[in-house]
C-alpha cells in the first residue's frame, strides 16, 4: 500500500516507512506489532507541543484557561476530525470484525492512529520536526484561539443549559466495554444518545455533545 498521498497531507516524508505502517496497524490486525506503543508516545508529544505553544503565546494567562484551551485542541472529537482530514480511515489495518464496527465505535481507533502517527514521526525525526509538524496540522485551530473564549466542554455546557431551563443534570449511564473502552448513554426527551470513548470522561463528553447538537438542531 502506498502512503505517498498521506505523507503529502501530513507534510512529512518518512525516512523509515515501516514506522508509518506500524502507526496504522490496529491491535485487532496484529496483536504484537501494532500502534499501541506509538499511540502512547504520540499522546504525550501532542500534549507537550500544544502546552508549550499555549505557554509561549498566552504569556499572561492563568493555568486554568491554558488547560481548557489544550483540552479543546486534544479532545477526542478534535483528534477524530484530524484523522479523517488526513484520510487515515483509508489506511488503518483492522481485522474483519473490527472493520465492521459502527463509525462511532471506530472513532477511538482513528484518535489512536492520529496520535500513533505523531509518535512515529518523533521516532523517525526527533522533537523539532515533530513540533513543527504538529503545529502545521493544527494551524487553523491555533489561529482561531482567543483568550476571551470560554472553552467549556460539552458536559459543562449541557449542564448549564439544563439548569437555565430548570431541568436536572443529565443521567450518564456508563457501560464498560473492556478493551473497546466505554459506552455512555443519555436519555433526553425520550431520545437515547449513545457514544463510545476510550475513557468514561470522553464517552460522557461525546454523548453530551450529541445532546447539544440535537438541542440546537431542534431549537429546544
Amino acid at each position: 500500500m502506498s502512503y505517498n498521498d498521506l505523507e503529502k497531507y501530513i507534510s512529512y516524508k518518512f525516512k523509515n516507512i515501516e514506522l508509518l505502517d506500524q502507526a496504522l496497524t490496529h491491535k485487532s490486525y496484529d496483536n504484537k506489532l501494532n500502534n499501541e506503543r506509538l499511540e502512547f508516545l504520540g499522546d504525550s508529544l501532542l500534549n507537550a507541543v500544544i502546552s508549550h505553544y499555549l505557554y509561549q503565546r498566552f504569556s499572561n494567562e492563568k493555568e486554568g484557561l491554558l488547560t481548557r484551551m489544550r483540552a479543546q485542541l486534544v479532545k477526542a472529537e478534535t483528534l477524530t476530525q484530524k484523522a479523517e482530514d488526513l484520510g487515515l480511515q483509508e489506511h488503518i489495518k483492522l481485522s474483519k470484525g473490527t472493520a465492521n464496527l459502527s463509525k462511532d465505535r471506530k472513532n477511538s481507533i482513528l484518535e489512536d492512529a492520529f496520535e500513533a502517527v505523531i509518535g512515529a514521526i518523533f521516532i523517525d525525526s526527533g522533537w523539532d520536526i515533530t513540533n513543527s509538524t504538529i503545529l502545521n496540522l493544527y494551524k487553523k485551530e491555533l489561529a482561531a484561539l482567543s483568550s476571551d473564549m470560554t472553552f467549556k466542554d460539552s458536559k459543562t455546557e449541557l449542564q448549564e443549559y439544563l439548569q437555565s431551563i430548570k431541568l436536572n443534570p443529565p443521567d450518564y449511564v456508563i457501560k464498560d466495554l473492556g478493551r473497546d473502552g466505554f459506552n455512555c448513554s443519555i436519555n433526553f426527551k425520550d431520545n437515547i444518545f449513545n457514544s463510545i470513548g476510550t475513557s468514561k470522561r470522553s464517552a460522557e463528553t461525546k454523548a453530551a455533545s450529541l445532546v447539544l447538537k440535537f438541542i440546537k438542531e431542534n431549537n429546544e
